[in-house]
């Protein structure tokens, strides 16, 4: 999806069931897009579904972290935003920030490239490569329900579309 400004989005015909855009803020009821003015995050479902089910799992704060990053990645190139700007942002201090890189690098899905007099880059790309490989498993639970599985995690069908 690519944003096209004021809450609308492009998406190719074959994705979308042949429609080419979509009101972002036709879809959630705002008839006001001051609510997009900011921006827009378009964010893979699989990773909000199945960031616990990673092996090593990502915590709440870690994926909150990850999403903050994603704010800050127009383009093929490594987000580069400071510390102080993702924590503000997430209401903790720059130690907790700086404490999820660390985290998610030790874990193997975060590689920090260190600047000098500048803020790291942050690659994320280890991680969508693991989530990528996180398997879903659609069985039946005996009412007829189908579930999609991600690691320990089990939802509807009705819940999850895929």
């Amino acid at each position: 999806l690519v944003s096209m400004g004021e809450g609308r989005e492009e998406m190719p015909p074959e994705a979308s069931g042949g429609v080419r855009w979509r009101s972002a803020t036709a879809r959630w009821g705002w008839q006001d897009s001051r609510l997009f003015m900011d921006g827009w995050l378009s964010v893979p479902n699989k990773f909000l579904r199945c960031y616990t089910a990673l092996n090593p799992p990502l915590s709440s704060g870690e994926a909150l972290f990850v999403l903050q990053l994603m704010t800050f990645k127009w383009d093929d190139a490594a987000p580069f935003p400071s510390y102080g700007r993702i924590a503000k942002t997430m209401g903790v201090t720059d130690k907790m920030a700086r404490r999820y890189a660390q985290s998610l690098q030790k874990k193997g899905y975060l590689v920090r490239q260190f600047q000098k007099r500048a803020p790291n880059k942050f690659d994320l790309t280890r991680l969508f490569d693991a989530l990528a490989e996180v398997r879903l498993e659609t069985t039946s639970e005996g009412k007829g329900e189908e579930v999609v599985a991600c690691g320990s995690t089990s939802i509807t069908a009705t819940e999850c579309p895929f």
